[in-house]
């Protein structure tokens, strides 16, 4: 009967062949070798780049944070520039609306004074004329009621010194009232 190999010697025997051993070096050296070069090489490279991409975009999304930022302070510079202005632009109106307010009130006040002063000599003039008309009515009404009370008729000479007097007269009485 032919026995199995291992049971002759022994039932647990270990035994180490170096061929075998050899033969699993190689073998593994191989693996090794094919793993570097196929597995670990492209993966080490493409963590590697994927590193790189998510450093460059870091970096990319820190300095879009500044330059947000940095955008953020000139707005705020820009309104408060723009606030300023808008307020000097109000005051300027504001004071040129004043300046119009006034010019149009120093007119008018220019106006009314001349309208006043004319309504004055108007009223001069008024009043003059209807003195000289009431002298001169008056005049007529002396020089008939003379010539009545006296029953003749009065010559230049005598006319106008009698109306002369007949006005001082008049005149004198209506400064006393």
């Amino acid at each position: 009967m032919l026995a199995h190999p291992l049971l002759e010697e022994g039932a647990f025997a270990l035994t180490v062949d170096p061929f075998w051993i050899l033969v699993s070096l190689v073998q593994f050296g191989l693996l090794y070798w094919l793993l570097q070069r196929f597995l670990w090489g492209p993966v080490t490279t493409t963590l590697r780049q994927r590193a790189d991409r998510i450093r460059e975009g870091l970096e990319a999304a820190e300095q879009a944070k500044r330059d947000r930022e940095a955008m953020r302070q000139e707005v705020e510079r820009l309104l408060a520039e723009a606030r300023e202005e808008a307020g000097a632009i109000a005051e300027r109106t504001t004071k040129a609306a004043e300046d119009a307010a006034a010019a149009v009130r120093r007119e008018a006040s220019a106006e009314a004074d001349r309208i006043r002063e004319r309504g004055r000599a108007d009223a001069q003039a008024l009043h003059d004329q209807a003195l000289a008309q009431l002298r001169s009515e008056v005049a007529a009404m002396a020089v008939l009621a003379a010539g009545r009370i006296l029953g003749k008729e009065i010559g230049p000479e005598q006319h106008r010194a009698l109306i002369e007097r007949s006005l001082d007269e008049a005149g004198a009485e209506l400064r006393r009232s």
